[in-house]
């Protein structure tokens, strides 16, 4: 059974920013993590990388958006939740609700201190993510 997992925009950055892809397919294969996109997610990850302060680092944009669009899985969703101290960040809990995820992983503590009454998502840093065993998935 696949765990359905929704990575916040900053932990895709900092994967792209690694290079560390293998380990990324290695949790869509190995773990079978099935990661979850919504337009908003993939337009944010869009703007983000396009920003001055990533201009150094030469991404290829194209290539980057790509590789996203084929290790995820797109889900449709409607602007519904409105319980994030960041309200820019909502769209995220609306990926991870609407799409049934297990796991929303972040880095940003406002999105991992947002209440969550649904009973089933799990909000957790990239390193308790990592740390977590198979079978918790």
């Amino acid at each position: 059974m696949e765990s359905r997992t929704v990575f916040d925009t900053n932990i895709w950055i900092s994967y792209f920013l690694s290079g560390n892809f293998s380990e990324l397919i290695e949790l869509r294969r190995k773990r079978r993590v099935l990661f979850l996109r919504s337009a908003p997610s993939f337009s944010e990850l869009k703007e983000v990388i396009t920003r001055k302060k990533f201009a150094s680092k030469n991404f290829n944009v194209e290539k980057l958006l790509e590789f996203y669009n084929g290790i995820t899985e797109f889900c449709e969703t409607k602007s519904l939740f409105k319980e994030c101290s960041d309200p820019n960040d909502n769209f995220l809990f609306d990926l991870a609700i609407q799409g049934k995820a297990k796991f929303l992983v972040s880095g940003d503590k406002k999105v991992l201190e947002t209440e969550v009454k649904n009973g089933f998502l799990k909000l957790s840093s990239l390193a308790k993510f990592k740390e977590s065993t198979a079978a918790d998935l």
